[in-house]
């Protein structure tokens, strides 16, 4: 159960079920289920397994120094969708449709005059938070 920044653990003893509610994916990955809630509604759940297979985006991940300022520059660009920021990586949530969004990324760095390293990664749980929760933000 992925929730506010109070990290509280509730076991019960008779059929041995934990409740954990966490914030932090490393927790959370270790779940057998999960339910992401945004503003106390339920947006997705499942296991971790089964919410990263059916993420419904191609994850780009940059490695750079400037990495701010290229998150910068990829806001609001078509197709990406979104772009999380962890230290001086970034993961660049990209339409899953795009053909090619690991070049198709690259050719627009290259445009705006940067030019990082970047491939293609698995998505994580962070992602599936920042997806399953995006359209939902007031």
């Amino acid at each position: 159960l992925l929730a506010p920044p109070k990290v509280r653990i509730l076991t019960f003893k008779g059929n041995k079920k934990t409740l954990v509610s966490t914030h932090f994916m490393d927790e959370a990955e270790r779940c057998h289920g999960l339910a992401i809630l945004d503003h106390g509604l339920l947006v997705v759940s499942g296991s971790p397994t089964d919410l990263k297979s059916s993420l419904r985006a191609t994850i780009v991940e940059i490695e750079a120094e400037e990495s701010r300022l290229i998150r910068d520059q990829l806001v609001g660009l078509e197709p990406v969708i979104d772009v999380t920021q962890l230290g001086t990586r970034l993961h660049v949530l990209v339409d899953q449709t795009v053909a090619n969004p690991a070049e198709l990324i690259a050719g627009q760095l290259r445009i705006l005059g940067s030019s990082p390293d970047l491939r293609i990664v698995p998505p994580n749980l962070e992602d599936v938070f920042v997806l399953s929760t995006l359209n939902k933000k007031s």
